[in-house]
């Protein structure tokens, strides 16, 4: 198989056309960029088909991608078309998926139409990189009802793709983003596995903080500041006693049997509005999750569960139970039976979805409870089970979580009641033989006290003591090395006050520190006592004429003061 390197650069001439590998500027250095092209395997019609690669900085780089791909020709590897745009490539994978769930299908048709294809469909395939879209999510992040001065065309391409009027326009939010890149990474993955690229573009593409919103208690500090400041938490739990208010508060609702079952079970929307008579079995106390009926594109569509995991039993209380079958009792002369449907309309059609998430916050408003949100219920039910003492591994199964982690880490929810139980069974592990007591006790005893376990005054002793010893009956160690610094200083000072010529100071046998100093130490050098004496530091006025009972402290208070003073 043969193939050749080449250098073209992108100058016109003056009608406009490319010169190509006709540039005179070709042959100077830095000019223009290296290609190769080889010949590939004919097509079944025979005819001869060349392949293109570039462009490359230097000619090394060149021949060493056109071996590359010469070798892996050779041993059979797909030819893909190296022209290809982003934009063409992916409406043809969004064709390929067949198994796709109706949401997903139209999540991402919806990235690919408003982001993906007008940001970056007109750049090849094969010359895609981070910063492209890095360049795509900065644009992101300026959609609003007005636009920079000097917008850039990735943003004039993405906002003319939007349907929405100026004044109406939203930026999407940090976790838009998120999902409008993993549908990109998707398709690039599959890209690789064609080996169409030999590496995944959008993988070392960095963001902010998206973690997951950690899901809040409302407790009565909360309910408080929303009073007051109006501000809602994008996740929040009610509280049991919350959610039994609520609960009285919808009775008399024609959907309380949802509100209910939600609540005590964690249904999700679609597994709620989309069950079925035939799926129930009151006198087991078990409802069969096998469909959902969600909103795709404002329209409501019939699907499979979220997961395999989604397709499960869920097991319900005795009062769940006389609940539901109290609303079929209901529901038999209200309704017209069209359909089989658990939670239907008056004359017996299919509910809308996002109809009945509004009608919960109407519900919500007029209650006066703090505002959750349809799915929040679900985190009630979670929260309720494990506040209950239910094992983690069961309330998973009833959510229909592929693992404990997505329970524990996003739907579990700690109430006030159950962190202040968990703290007073932690303290009750520890024994003690002493009640503690909150009286306050006094840290110090008279002067006068001499006894080694002193008590008077002290009416409490606190928890774990016996008693406070009195005066100095704890006297801290001697042979301290603070001692002898301090004797050094006091040395220095003597000597500034004009005491060097007749004072040697005693120190204590015992203030000899652990590095083994000598304890007779002369104030202005810190020299052995006995070098003083010998009289070859101090000449003839070695000895110290202080009396024995004064110390070097009381000696230098006075002179000190009178020093200071005339400074």
């Amino acid at each position: 198989m043969k193939g050749s390197t080449f250098k073209r650069c992108g100058c016109r001439d003056e009608s406009g056309k490319q010169l190509g590998v006709r540039c005179p500027k070709l042959s100077g250095r830095g000019h223009g960029s290296w290609w190769a092209r080889f010949d590939a395997p004919p097509a079944a019609d025979q005819k001869r088909t060349q392949l293109r690669i570039g462009p490359y900085p230097t000619k090394a780089e060149a021949e060493a991608a056109l071996a590359e791909s010469v070798d892996r020709t050779n041993k059979g590897a797909p030819l893909g078309d190296r022209t290809i745009t982003f934009g063409a490539y992916l409406r043809q994978w969004l064709a390929g998926r067949v198994a796709l769930r109706p949401s997903t299908a139209s999540n991402y048709t919806r990235h690919i139409d408003i982001y993906l294809e007008p940001g970056l469909g007109h750049v090849r395939l094969i010359g895609l990189r981070a910063f492209d879209f890095e360049e795509l999510y900065r644009a992101m992040r300026q959609i609003g009802p007005t636009l920079p001065a000097r917008p850039s065309q990735t943003l004039l391409r993405i906002t003319a793709a939007r349907k929405d009027p100026a004044g109406c326009r939203r930026k999407p939010s940090e976790a838009t983003i998120r999902r409008v890149h993993a549908t990109a990474l998707v398709a690039l993955g599959e890209a690789m596995r064609r080996e169409m690229i030999a590496r995944n573009p959008g993988q070392h593409v960095e963001f902010g903080n998206t973690d997951s919103p950690r899901a809040v208690v409302w407790t009565p500090e909360r309910v408080a500041e929303w009073k007051r400041t109006g501000k809602r938490h994008r996740v929040a739990v009610w509280t049991a006693a919350q959610y039994g208010q609520f609960l009285d508060f919808a009775a008399a609702d024609d959907l309380y049997a949802m509100w209910h079952l939600i609540g005590m079970r964690g249904l999700r929307r679609g597994e709620a509005v989309g069950l079925s008579w035939e799926d129930v079995d009151l006198d087991r106390g078990v409802i069969a999750i096998r469909r959902t009926l969600t909103n795709v594109n404002h329209r409501p569509v019939w699907g499979a569960p979220k997961s395999k995991y989604g397709d499960r039993l869920v097991s319900l209380d005795s009062g769940t139970v006389e609940v539901l079958r109290a609303h079929r009792a209901a529901q038999v002369h209200r309704a017209l039976r069209q359909t089989n449907l658990v939670f239907a309309s008056v004359t017996g059609e299919q509910l809308n979805p996002d109809g009945v998430s509004q009608r919960f916050e109407r519900l919500i408003a007029r209650s006066g409870l703090p505002p959750v949100r349809l799915h929040d219920l679900r985190h009630v039910a979670a929260t309720l089970g494990l506040s209950a003492g239910v094992a983690m591994k069961t309330v998973s199964e009833q959510l229909g979580h592929s693992s404990i982690k997505i329970t524990s880490d996003i739907y579990s929810s700690v109430t006030a009641e159950v962190a202040h139980d968990a703290a007073e069974r932690t303290a009750a592990i520890v024994p003690r033989k002493i009640k503690a007591s909150n009286s306050s006790v006094p840290t110090w005893c008279p002067r006068s006290d001499k006894s080694d376990r002193a008590t008077d005054g002290v009416s409490h002793i606190g928890a774990g003591q016996e008693g406070w010893g009195g005066w100095g009956s704890n006297p801290g160690p001697t042979d301290y090395e603070w001692y002898t610094s301090r004797i050094r200083w006091c040395g220095l000072m003597l000597g500034r006050l004009g005491f060097s010529d007749r004072l040697t100071v005693s120190v204590p046998a015992s203030a000899a520190t652990s590095r083994g100093r000598t304890a007779g130490l002369c104030p202005p050098c810190a020299r052995p006592r006995s070098q003083v004496r010998s009289r070859r530091v101090l000449g003839p006025a070695a000895r110290c004429p202080t009396p024995p009972d004064r110390s070097v402290h009381q000696l230098l208070r006075p002179r000190v003061r009178k020093h200071f003073a005339q400074s």
